[in-house]
């Protein structure tokens, strides 16, 4: 490699430090100062980049809008893209966790809720890399929503806040390596509703996924998420030139993704690939043979194992995730990875009984989406409202019904045409119950349409999944597995200032 690590040391190191064995405290700054791999070069900056929202709308490896996103084109041009990328749960907190301390989230207690608290007794990647001699901060949306008090934490598990990446830089100690999270609000809603069509992006131009409905107000809606996608892309192509301004570019490991679906009826919330699957992208100038796509199975727990790795740092003994340098490096062996996992249980506290969420589990090869709900009798969406609900009070109040759903206008379109014949199709897709067990095939099936869970021919596909499934959840002692996962049903939830789940949905 011309900069950054040797090939020879970048293996060595990614070797000697992939160790589950984690050290206390005081021994981490005498064990890597000792260790000529890692210490021999300067150690990489990290720049985290992520959107808040921002998933493909199938199961492709690109994005079905065909969006206009520049800065992570050129990521792709100069790093690795993984176009097989996923999150461990299509939900914001949850789904930070994750990717914060490399766990699976029904790992994290009351952390596999939206709106819950992430226990300080779970290590987070930003303070063992500040332990480490690394310059730590963040900006905007960090893990959340939720309140950090409940954990025991008095700062944001993703590190000190600071206004913008220019503060943090002019705060940074002189030759201290950084890891700064730029946690974007876009492209979450609400939106401003036409921004999209006012910045002249075309909603003729889409492909609707088929389980949306092809009408004005799914496309408009769906112009004003692009504005957001593409507002993201700016902001991280504005930060990216920063560090070529300060000549860090190069010794510095960019990631570009998102935490979770889109927000529309059947993404966010949901298992489906429009849920969990995320666009997902590296750059650094140790990269050999840029511009290439790996087509490996990954997952965002992944994160933060290969930051630590990087870095220099012990893995902690539970951190599920597995570095993805080896990828990077393009040569010798490479991991075994051929399926990841998913999960959610309380995304918003939208039904009858106060504290029950969707308990659902998936496990996603190439081939198959295979998904388990625990608890089918329940409402996936949330409870309808028991009051009749406008239009209007769809698009703004997301506890206005089906409240898994983010308020907005496709939302909003197919709750106020449910009875229409033509409508009512995608109304109980989005919204109405689901069996026990959901098989998909991804080869011809990538908006996972048809459930073949009860098709005989799938008999023994059902079962070989749901065995490999139950295995995996058994191995990270998943509450759901071993009988008591009702605990996730009686956390409290901690929602935003000003964000209160009324009386009555």
């Amino acid at each position: 490699m011309a900069r950054g690590f040797s090939r020879r040391v970048f293996l060595a190191a990614g070797a000697a430090l992939s160790s589950r064995i984690w050290p206390s405290k005081s021994m981490i700054a005498a064990d890597l100062i000792s260790d000529p791999a890692v210490w021999r070069v300067k150690r990489p900056n990290i720049l985290f980049l992520l959107a808040d929202d921002w998933s493909w709308t199938g199961a492709n490896t690109h994005d079905d809008l065909m969006l206009k996103v520049p800065t992570y084109q050129r990521l792709c041009a100069e790093g690795v893209r993984f176009s097989n990328a996923f999150v461990a749960c299509p939900s914001c907190s949850a789904s930070r966790a994750a990717i914060l301390t490399g766990q699976w989230p029904w790992e994290l207690e009351d952390g596999a809720n939206l709106a819950g608290t992430l226990d300080a007794k779970f290590q987070v990647y930003p303070e063992l890399l500040e332990r480490s001699g690394y310059f730590v901060g963040m900006t905007r949306k960090g893990w959340g929503p939720g309140q950090l008090a409940p954990g025991h934490r008095t700062q944001n598990p993703a590190g000190q806040s600071y206004k913008d990446f220019a503060t943090f830089l002019q705060c940074r100690p002189e030759k201290a390596p950084f890891c700064f999270w730029f946690g974007s609000h876009d492209p979450h809603r609400p939106y401003e509703i036409d921004i999209g069509i006012k910045s002249g992006i075309d909603p003729s131009s889409f492909d609707v996924p088929p389980y949306l409905p092809d009408a004005p107000d799914v496309r408009g809606d769906m112009a004003d998420y692009a504005f957001g996608v593409e507002r993201f892309n700016r902001e991280a192509g504005a930060l990216i030139s920063q560090l070529k301004a300060i000549g860090e570019l190069e010794n510095t490991f960019i990631v570009m993704t998102g935490d979770n679906g889109w927000p529309f009826p059947r993404g966010k919330a949901s298992l489906y690939d429009a849920g969990i699957h995320v666009p997902f992208v590296v750059r650094w100038g140790g990269i050999k043979k840029p511009g290439r796509t790996v087509d490996a199975i990954i997952n965002t727990t992944d994160l933060a194992p290969t930051f630590l790795t990087l870095a220099g740092v012990a893995l902690p003994r539970d951190m599920v995730g597995t570095s993805l340098l080896p990828w990077l490096d393009g040569e010798g062996s490479l991991p075994t990875r051929d399926y990841t996992l998913a999960g959610m249980e309380r995304h918003m506290d939208v039904r009858k009984t106060i504290g029950w969420g969707y308990r659902m589990r998936a496990i996603r090869t190439k081939d198959f989406l295979y998904i388990r709900n625990f608890e089918p009798s329940r409402m996936p969406a949330g409870a309808p409202s028991v009051h009749p609900q406008s239009q209007e009070t769809l698009i703004k109040n997301v506890y206005a019904g089906y409240g898994d759903i983010d308020q907005g206008r496709a939302k909003a379109y197919i709750i106020t045409h449910q009875n229409d014949p033509a409508i009512h199709p995608y109304f109980e897709r989005a919204t109405g119950q689901r069996p026990a067990q959901e098989l998909y095939r991804i080869t011809d099936d990538s908006y996972e349409m048809k459930n073949l869970a009860s098709n005989p021919a799938f008999k023994t596909v059902v079962e070989q999944m749901d065995q490999r499934l139950t295995t995996a959840l058994k191995a990270s002692k998943d509450p759901r597995i071993e009988g008591h996962g009702s605990m996730f049903d009686h956390y409290p939830t901690y929602n935003d200032v000003g964000f209160k789940r009324p009386n009555k949905i």
